[in-house]
Parts: structure tokens; sequence; C-alpha cells
């Protein structure tokens, strides 16, 4: 008899037509504890959240017991990830290191922050309410987050200066509206502390409106601590933009090396050529079955295979499969005419596309490299005519 074919698990997630078998638990073990998110543990996540979401509305007892059923089965599922990562980090000799990493210390309070609270005396609506700090188990896998901790780092000096400016700005008109305003408003304004309160609120343009100036000169200050907030908020906009923006150019920068060092055509280029090519090129990831070029259309791009595959429908039912580091799309763009084939993908490939500003200024800068690609567009046509 063949051998019983097992459900292939994606990223932690088993098929629960039957209960997992032994291999399959060791199996989801092994992926739990080599990655920091699976798709089991995003699943927790959300039951976690729309259990405490649904316990807050007051519930009855019978709506309560199920909604804590699902909490329950979310910490255990927490529990078990913190202590298989514990054996493999021992068994690995790295348990120090994990148990002090942030991700260590992520799983250590999202398995015990509840039980501890529990135990501690607290009532089930309030320690169940600690579970919002499963959400911290997903913080490193968003990447926009790790650019935004290196925008920090490089352009903490700018940020630091408009912080500066924040904090003199908010004292200098806490110190003067109080001055102006402690006989008119001695409740609102007869201390510095609570004249701060006004000062922070005004300068973040937030304005709640509970305390207000009513001197003229008070007023006066006022609208100038309202515009000094747009500006100061201005720069740290503009600031924060700008290194996002850059650091988000560097990563795709990278990225797009990394894949024109794989790509045949490319070898022979020395580095500041890679580099020149890298900023010309977009990286694109495409699943299976798209369609990347339609007959007919007005051709304004070629595209380089970095891994995956493509097939070109070409005219009398003839069919042409290109892999990795093969080109298409260049004889539209040379001829400036429309598309001649459909071109759509047969699996998940990763492509850079060359657009036809970036065509043209690349012929123009490596001639070779516009030799090349021509001699392999003419002998194209030659070979499908």
């Amino acid at each position: 008899m063949p051998a019983e074919v097992r459900p292939p698990f994606a990223a932690g997630v088993w098929t629960m037509s039957k209960l997992p078998s032994r291999t399959q638990l060791a199996d989801l073990a092994a992926v739990t504890a080599s990655s920091a998110m699976t798709g089991a543990t995003y699943l927790a996540i959300a039951t976690g959240l729309i259990g405490l979401t649904l316990l807050t509305l007051g519930p009855s007892i019978n709506q309560l017991r199920w909604i804590e059923g699902l909490l329950f089965l979310a910490l255990v599922f927490f529990v078990w990830e913190w202590l298989v990562r514990l054996v493999h980090a021992r068994r690995d000799g790295k348990l120090p290191a994990y148990v002090l990493s942030p991700r260590g210390l992520v799983d250590a309070v999202s398995a015990l922050a509840v039980p501890l609270a529990l135990l501690g005396g607290a009532q089930p609506s309030s320690a169940w309410l600690l579970g919002v700090l499963w959400v911290l188990k997903a913080i490193p896998e968003i990447a926009g987050l790790r650019q935004l901790r290196r925008v920090l780092v490089h352009e903490r000096g700018p940020l630091l200066s408009v912080a500066a400016m924040f904090v003199m700005v908010v004292f200098m008109a806490s110190v003067v509206l109080h001055v102006l305003e402690r006989d008119a408003q001695p409740v609102a304004f007869g201390s510095i502390p609570a004249t701060l309160w006004w000062a922070v609120v005004t300068m973040t343009t937030t304005g709640y409106g509970d305390v207000v100036p009513i001197t003229p000169l008070g007023r006066l200050v006022a609208a100038f601590v309202m515009i000094s907030g747009l500006a100061v908020f201005g720069l740290w906009i503009g600031i924060l933009a700008t290194g996002f923006a850059s650091e988000t150019r560097r990563y795709n920068f990278l990225r797009t090396w990394e894949t024109v060092t794989k790509v045949p055509f490319f070898s022979t280029l020395g580095s500041a050529a890679i580099a020149d090519v890298a900023n010309m090129l977009r990286r694109i990831e495409v699943p299976r079955r798209s369609m990347l070029i339609r007959k007919g259309q007005i051709g304004d791009c070629m595209y380089f295979i970095a891994d995956g595959e493509v097939e070109i429908e070409l005219p009398g039912d003839k069919r042409v499969q290109l892999g990795s580091g093969a080109f298409f799309g260049e004889m539209a763009l040379f001829e400036n005419r429309p598309r001649s084939a459909n071109v759509v993908t047969t699996r998940t490939s990763t492509l850079l596309v060359l657009d036809l500003v970036e065509f043209r200024m690349l012929m123009a800068r490596h001639p070779d490299l516009a030799q090349m690609i021509d001699a392999e567009a003419k002998r194209r046509a030659q070979q499908n005519a």
C-alpha cells in the first residue's frame, strides 16, 4: 500500500480534518522554533484580540464562558510556543541569548502576563486585558518599522534639534502666559505647571478649548504659539518623510542590486556599471499565470527574468518558454511598434523592469549592452519568423 500522504504545513497551520499526528506536531514545533511568526501565531493573535474586544461588551455569563475559552486557547498556544523555543534554545546552547533577546522577552511576556495577573488576584476581565501585549509578537515582522527605526537613528540629530525648539517654545510661552493671565484667570494660569498644559495643547494645535487666554496680549501670544506648533511639526514630518523615503530607496536599491547580480546578462559588468543599471531597474514579484504583455499593446518597458519562467505565445499557436537570465519585451522598444505576442508567467517569478526612458538611457550609457540586446532581438526575430 502506498504511504500515507500527510497534508503540507503552510507556515505552521495544519489541516484540521483530523487530529494532528506526532510527526505533524514535531514539524509544527520545528517551524515554530525557527520562525518568529507562523500562520498559527497570526491566528492566535487575531483570536485573542477578538476575544478581548468581545470581553469588554458586558456579555452574559454564558457568553463569557466561550469568550474566555477563545482567550484561553490563544494563551495556551503562546505558552506552548514559548516553551518550544526555550527547549530548542537550550538544546542549541543559546538559552541565555534567547531569554535576554527582544524576541525572548516578548515571548515570555505573552506567555506569563495573564497567568501572573490571575495568580495575583486580579479579576479575570481585567487580567485578560493584558492579552493586548500579544500584538508585540508581530512587531519584528513589520519591515516598515525596521526602516523607521533606522530613520530615527540616522536623523536623530535634526529630530532632537526640533524637539529642543519645541521644549523652549512651550516653556517660554508658559512663563509669558502665566505673567499675562494669572490675575485674570488664577485657576487656569496661576502656576507654571498649570500653564504648561495650555502650552502643550496649543503647541500641538489640538485646542481642546478648556483653557484659553482672555487678555489681548495673551491671545497674541497664543496665536504665535499655534503658528510655531505648525512649523515644528512640519519640520518633524519633513525630516521623517525625507529620511523614510531615502531609506526605502536604499532598501530597494540593495534588493535590486542583489537581483541584478544574479542575471547572467549583467555578469560582465563592473560594480559601477551594475550600480548604474540597478538605479534604472524596478524589481517586482509576479504570481503564476500573470499576463505581463498583451499582443497589440504599445511597448513601454522590457523585462529581465531574475528567477522564474515565462511563456511567450507566438502566432501559429507556437509557444516559447524563457527562464532565469533571459529577457523579453525589447523588440517593441527597439522598433517602436506594438507588442507582437502575449507573455504569461508559468510560475511565481522575480522580474527586473526597465521602463522606456531608462531603456534609452541604458542604450546611451552602455552601448555594449545595447549591442547584445539588439543581437538577441534579431536572433529571436529570425527564429520566430
